[in-house]
């Protein structure tokens, strides 16, 4: 294979030369009836990732004009009016609506991604089966089918379970001398 120097011209000519033989082995391109549940999958942890970042920035607004605000009432909508009044500077109150119409339109999208992200997943029968694994639930079974696609794209089961995060991970602490 590696006589001489490499072209593609080369490489097409010695793969059409092996291929009767049955040496080149095949490789793993994906299945197309994934799509739609890897972008629903996608767009659901993209979500949820700005829901995380807009919730830190309320709390982050409320302590930064120290506000204690621990708990999850800073985000019910029956507390925020009682919550914006704690506010003294009417831009940063302003600024806490802003943050709160952001908090609501993102609930409301990951509600939607979230329904459609489950009956998506519900065609495929591997979720069914991921999900009877205890402390899977039907989302996550969900995001393992998009992440896993097929058993057959990995060379042995660990590395399956590495790239899936079903792995088990150990870590090592070490620990230094003080004095030395």
């Amino acid at each position: 294979m590696k006589d001489r120097n490499k072209s593609d011209r080369i490489d097409a000519r010695k793969l059409a030369e092996l291929l009767p033989l049955n040496y080149p082995k095949p490789v793993y391109h994906g299945e197309h009836g994934l799509r739609m549940l890897k972008e629903l999958s996608r767009t659901y942890l993209v979500i949820s990732k700005d829901l995380v970042r807009v919730m830190n920035r309320l709390k982050a607004l409320y302590r930064g004009w120290g506000i204690a605000c621990s708990g999850r009432s800073v985000y019910a909508p029956g507390y925020r009016k009682a919550w914006s009044k704690k506010i003294i500077g009417p831009g940063v109150r302003l600024r806490a609506e802003y943050f709160y119409q952001q908090l609501d339109t993102l609930l409301r999208l990951r509600r939607e991604v979230r329904r459609n992200l489950l009956i998506e997943s519900r065609k495929h029968s591997a979720t069914n089966m991921l999900s009877q694994i205890p402390t899977i639930g039907p989302i996550q079974s969900a995001h393992l089918v998009t992440l896993i696609q097929t058993p057959h794209r990995f060379r042995t089961k660990r590395q399956q379970w590495v790239n899936s995060g079903l792995a088990v991970e150990t870590h090592s602490v070490q620990f230094r001398d003080v004095d030395g």
